[in-house]
């Protein structure tokens, strides 16, 4: 279910921790990845004080339920309204796991947890923007105290765990390895040139972290995730109190549901890599991650090109096709291609239209 709104936002943390218990059961040496796992999401996580209105308190719950503990100040009246909650939700997390139940039977005890909280289960949950950046480091003194913390909390849940444990990762170091070993042979696996002249940036180890501006991210899928539901919720200072009964009354359809639109089009980018970005080109390259990983969230199918000149040849890149998801290999792609030569439209067209051809965006 969407986390957009805050029955679906409480029902996947419930979900979540549930699928964590039960995989508990089979293998117990997962409990340091979780609270190594834990206390990442914690450093991320926003202050309380900087999230308005209702959806305060939903993050609250959020917050303590899997952490143990909120970060940021909120009314003491609201906190043990969440505290109530939590109880209550871990109450029904131990019967489902004791029964074997599934996600169906925690649904039926969110409207519940809703009204504990106080809580339409249709406001809108905002999007949770990272404090840091990917590849931006955290101090190792900060987060050894935030590992302490996280697995003091979860003492109860988890069981006694040394703390040094996820700090050192001996137990995952090897598997580790192995999956970054086979992420770097499938780099570009499923791609193939789609045409004469169009190639594929090798596989290397730079640093695609470089030319990602988080900020920018979360804020451009807080301005498009309008376009992902149909219903936008406004906190005014002033307006009318609603009146249920003269609404039903009123209204021969009373009832809504929520619209999810569907962006049906397809896109294609080709980025201009020639000298003329030279200076901007690292800006360049964060709007384009900008713009990829909303078109990502929105599930637009897209495709990106770029190209430029390279031993005075006119080359065009393929950085992400578009039967493929955009991921960090994209983005290693498109970090590699560098800003030179000039711009010659008309051989970077003529190479471009048998790939235009194909997809039955141009006609002859």
């Amino acid at each position: 279910m969407s986390n957009d709104h805050a029955f679906g936002f409480i029902l996947n943390t419930l979900e979540r921790r549930r699928i964590e218990l039960a995989g508990r059961k089979d293998w117990r040496g997962m409990d340091s990845e979780l609270i190594f796992n834990y206390t990442w999401q914690w450093i991320y996580r926003p202050l309380l004080n900087n999230i308005l209105g209702k959806a305060r308190i939903v993050e609250a719950f959020y917050q303590y339920f899997l952490f143990g503990d909120v970060k940021g100040e909120m009314q003491p009246s609201h906190f043990e309204r969440v505290k109530k909650a939590v109880e209550f939700a871990k109450t029904i997390l131990d019967k489902c796991i004791e029964n074997n139940f599934d996600t169906d039977w925690i649904e039926k005890s969110i409207p519940k947890i809703l009204t504990m909280l106080d809580i339409d289960p249709l406001i809108t949950i905002p999007l949770s923007v990272p404090l840091k950046g990917p590849g931006m480091l955290v101090n190792p003194q900060d987060f050894e105290k935030a590992v302490q913390k996280i697995t003091k909390n979860l003492e109860t849940e988890l069981g006694s765990l040394y703390s040094k444990n996820p700090i050192e990762g001996k137990d995952v170091l090897q598997e580790f390895r192995l999956i970054k070993d086979e992420t770097k042979k499938n780099e570009n696996k499923g791609l193939r040139p789609e045409t004469i002249g169009i190639q594929i940036p090798e596989s290397s180890n730079v640093d695609e972290t470089k030319i990602y501006d988080q900020d920018l991210i979360s804020n451009l899928k807080n301005k498009f995730r309008e376009w992902k539901t149909g219903w936008k919720e406004q906190h005014m200072t002033e307006g009318e109190e609603f009146d249920e009964e003269a609404y039903l009354e009123g209204h021969d359809k009373p009832f809504f549901s929520d619209v999810k639109k569907a962006i049906k089009s397809r896109i294609i980018i080709l980025l201009d890599h020639s000298s003329s970005i030279t200076d901007q080109q690292t800006e360049y390259k964060k709007t384009t991650i900008g713009l990829c990983e909303v078109l990502a969230f929105l599930k637009v199918n897209f495709s990106v090109y770029a190209f430029n000149t390279v031993n005075r040849q006119v080359v065009c890149w393929l950085i992400k096709p578009e039967d493929l998801k955009w991921n960090n290999s994209s983005a290693k792609r498109l970090a590699q291609i560098s800003a030179n030569g000039g711009t010659p439209l008309a051989e970077v067209y003529d190479r471009m239209l048998p790939v235009l051809a194909s997809k039955n965006l141009i006609s002859f």
